[in-house]
């Protein structure tokens, strides 16, 4: 197997496709290295760029399973997998940071998904961001869309607290990671409970 981690970084920016990938603790690596190799495009610093694989570097699909495909299969092998990898360097929270590739990237795991034009889309299914060696899985918070578009429409129903129906929601509840209530009124819920015998 290829361990992408260990492969020298010639860009201190790039996004790498890797097909039928797979974790082994902080690596990536191809479950099919012989067919797919990974693919690295270099990007500049800043927002609003857009990535294109180059030419003939994709994926066949004719040559797999349907289900190889649109399923993650044995051992946790993801169809394609999108490794965005950043310099830090030169941001003040970096001091001090480990110099390791593994301290500064996100993974994105995807499957295919089948259109009814029968071409594939890719459908992101978990998210790992890597920080100063330390692994965090990202998990989409349910009903922050409301409250993130302060531009959205006039009107603002949708956007409160849904218990006291008047402050704006800001605050997620766990395990179920829907944004749904008012931090402080949580807190005075929660205050209560702590008193009551």
């Amino acid at each position: 197997m290829l361990c992408l981690t260990k492969r020298p970084i010639h860009h201190a920016n790039s996004i790498t496709v890797c097909f039928f990938a797979q974790e082994d603790k902080c690596a990536l690596k191809t479950a099919k290295e012989n067919l797919l190799q990974p693919v690295t495009v270099p990007f500049k610093e800043g927002r609003g760029q857009e990535f294109k694989q180059p030419s003939g570097s994709g994926i066949d699909v004719s040559r797999f399973e349907e289900s190889e495909l649109t399923n993650v299969g044995e051992g946790g092998v993801f169809p394609v997998a999108f490794k965005v990898q950043m310099d830090v360097s030169g941001n003040q929270e970096s001091e001090g940071a480990h110099e390791t590739e593994q301290s500064k990237y996100l993974v994105k795991y995807a499957i295919f998904v089948k259109k009814d034009n029968a071409e594939y889309g890719v459908h992101v299914v978990q998210q790992i961001l890597w920080v100063n060696g330390i692994r965090y899985v990202l998990q989409e918070i349910y009903g922050i869309g409301n409250t993130a578009d302060k531009n959205a429409h006039e009107d603002d129903s949708g956007k409160e607290c849904v218990v006291c129906l008047s402050e704006p929601r800001d605050t997620a509840v766990l395990p179920c990671r829907h944004m749904v209530s008012y931090f402080l009124f949580l807190l005075s819920i929660l205050e209560i409970i702590t008193i009551l015998p």
